[in-house]
């Protein structure tokens, strides 16, 4: 399997969404969606010609991986939530693009609602926050490095 159908399984495997060919071609840097598609349908091939539980499905003009029908009431109760919520998410990358960014800084870009995410992120020890003045620098942690291999 060549680099960027093994880019393409990372990518539905971990993203737990659908994603649009043009979400692929931007992953793998092919211009072209019609090759990228070409691709998928093999990658698709790939997991029905090896009896595989799980499977890669289109919807409408996206793809999604998810666990075939005959396997979902079994294994269903081992699903967890997501360990952080869309905001979280959204404010971890922001701050992960500008690390020792200040939480001020960050709510005048952001907004108000950053205080919450950056509660939940301290909290489950993605950031740390350091007192500077008035506000707090916010700052990657050994966890964050981790968990996401950066």
């Amino acid at each position: 399997m060549g680099d960027e159908k093994k880019l393409m399984e990372a990518a539905l495997f971990i993203s737990g969404r659908e994603l649009s060919l043009n979400d692929f071609c931007k992953l793998t840097g092919i211009a072209a969606p019609g090759h990228v598609k070409s691709m998928l349908d093999e990658l698709r091939a790939d997991y029905e010609n090896a009896g595989s539980p799980l499977e890669i499905c289109q919807v409408g003009d996206k793809f999604v991986m998810r666990v075939r029908d005959q396997y979902v009431q079994r294994v269903k109760s081992f699903a967890q939530e997501a360990e952080l919520s869309q905001g979280a998410l959204r404010t971890l990358s922001y701050v992960a693009s500008h690390d020792g960014a200040l939480k001020s800084g960050l709510a005048k870009k952001i907004g108000p609602v950053i205080y919450d995410d950056v509660r939940e992120l301290v909290e489950k020890g993605f950031l740390s926050a350091k007192r500077e003045g008035r506000s707090s620098r916010l700052l990657l942690t050994d966890k964050f490095h981790a968990y996401f291999g950066k």
